[in-house]
């Protein structure tokens, strides 16, 4: 199959989830099929190359700037059908990119994730399949608001999200979700079929330990700070959990990997926190930590976080929100779940005191891991919902 594959995110080093899971999909897929791939190059992302021997355009990536219209574009975002972060939103070079693929004629396009939207052609020329759409998002910001000023604001965006989307999202010859909850969400839109296509996690590359190990007391969360979400889990868990656990466990510590630029120097100078930035191999972080805690009250998806310390053998405890979409686990037999700052320090400290609790959570989920969320079956069941579409 000849597959040409649009990712707004540079998948290499894959150091955040959509860089993640854009590179295990692509190099499977390029293993197995005549790829080509346009890219976006964030300003964050490295200035090398994609370690892959197929035709590539790289273009630099622009994100929204919100307000960069000014007042007029105010004016013309509120009369428009159009989100204003769309209308904020140009990159002629991408959509060039892609209209010079187009008219090689692939049998079939992905894009990946939503951002790739805006940026192909309104009539679609060939079988084109969205992956890894999220639309509960909006909602999701919606009803968190804090303020009444800010839950009208945010409505508003909600409301003209969700009939942009509605309307941009039936083109597609296929969609794709994360997760069975984003799954509903996106055909409750649409009324369209989605297929699950899960995150995933490389099991092979991870050796699960025999015995609980790690330094005493350790607790790993892996995120980058740059990411809202993560930032926000992580100050929660350091003012609102981590006290109550050094309470019952003095020797108790967080050690936070991923991208720190955007930490807060509370966090920077706080005596129980290691920020270590981006790790390019995290199975050794992961071997030194007795528990994996994912404390985020925001943000969609799979988490990868989780997927990796599963493969690792690395007991989590998680929010609601922390463990979402991940169908096929239980609280209690694959990871334990807390959404109170109580409840949380409670379950992590419990974990953290008792070696065959985590043995046997850390052994369950390894199982499931290997089950259900490895990359060699995800991209056979993208595989089979390109080649059925297409035919």
């Amino acid at each position: 199959m000849r597959l040409l594959i649009v990712s707004p995110w540079f998948p290499y080093p894959p150091d955040n989830g959509s860089r993640l899971r854009a590179w295990h999909l692509i190099q499977r897929l390029a293993e197995r099929h005549e790829v080509r791939l346009i890219v976006g190059r964030q300003e964050d992302a490295s200035s090398g190359e994609i370690p892959l021997k197929i035709p590539t355009t790289i273009v630099p990536w622009l994100w929204h700037q919100p307000g960069a219209t000014g007042k007029s574009g105010a004016l013309q975002a509120l009369l428009s059908a159009t989100p204003r972060s769309i209308l904020e939103t140009s990159n002629p070079a991408f959509v060039e990119a892609i209209a010079r693929e187009l008219a090689l004629k692939p049998d079939v396009v992905l894009a990946m994730e939503l951002g790739s939207d805006a940026y192909l052609p309104e009539q679609l020329p060939c079988p084109i399949f969205l992956d890894q759409v999220e639309v509960s998002g909006l909602e999701q910001a919606w009803r968190q608001a804090a303020t009444p000023r800010e839950r009208t604001a945010r409505w508003l965006t909600y409301t003209k999200g969700k009939r942009y989307w509605s309307r941009r999202l039936r083109r597609y010859h296929g969609l794709t979700a994360v997760s069975e909850a984003e799954a509903r969400a996106v055909e409750a839109l649409t009324g369209k079929p989605v297929t699950l296509v899960a995150n995933g996690v490389a099991t092979k590359e991870y050796s699960p330990r025999e015995k609980p190990a790690g330094v005493p007391g350790r607790l790993l969360y892996n995120g980058a700070l740059s990411y809202g979400p993560n930032r926000d889990a992580v100050l929660w868990f350091v003012e609102a959990i981590l006290p109550k656990i050094t309470e019952r466990i003095p020797e108790a510590h967080l050690v936070v990997t991923g991208n720190a630029d955007a930490a807060p120097e509370a966090l920077r100078q706080h005596p129980q926190v290691v920020l270590t930035g981006f790790v390019a191999q995290l199975q050794p972080v992961l071997a030194d930590a007795q528990v994996c805690v994912v404390p985020l009250r925001a943000g969609g998806g799979t988490r990868l976080k989780i997927l990796e310390a599963w493969a690792a053998g690395l007991p989590v405890v998680a929010t609601t929100i922390g463990a979402a979409g991940l169908d096929g686990s239980t609280d209690g037999e694959h990871l334990l779940m807390a959404d109170t700052p109580t409840r949380f320090a409670q379950q992590t400290a419990a974990l953290l005191r008792d070696p065959e609790k985590r043995r046997a959570l850390a052994q369950s989920a390894r199982t499931l891991a290997e089950a259900r969320y490895d990359w060699d079956a995800i991209v056979l069941k993208l595989e089979e919902c390109l080649h059925q579409r297409k035919s």
